[in-house]
């Protein structure tokens, strides 16, 4: 597993694959090439069901340009701080509160691309 590939394979098994640096220890988010902090090569993937993390922001959506979300709306969308440190961007459905607890698990969407949910 290695790429975006490792987190499309893992989505596709409903976990969430996270990129960590065996060098410094440090979790990456997106996945890169090498460590965003002292640019090794040398990264595993950190592969679990779901990953605990808080909500720093939500926002609702109640438009969108893209068809394929339409039927969704109002869709949430939420920035969560994971607890192995990276920021993620994910869909968060069901209503929630600044700083609530939240486990953030990935899937492919209809469109074969990785997404991440917040619940």
């Amino acid at each position: 597993m290695s790429g975006p590939e490792g987190m499309r394979d893992a989505a596709a098994a409903g976990r969430f694959a996270l990129q960590r640096c065996t060098a410094c220890g440090r979790a990456q988010y997106p996945p890169r090439e090498v460590c965003a902090a002292c640019l090794s090569d040398r990264l595993a993937w950190q592969v679990a069901e779901a990953l605990p993390g808080v909500l720093l922001a939500r926002t609702v959506l109640h438009h969108s340009h893209e068809e394929r979300f339409r039927p969704r709306l109002p869709l949430g969308i939420g920035l969560v701080r994971l607890a192995a440190g990276p920021v993620v961007l994910c869909f968060a459905p069901v209503p929630r509160t600044i700083g609530d607890a939240v486990q953030v698990r990935a899937a492919l969407d209809e469109t074969g691309t990785p997404v991440l949910t917040a619940r």
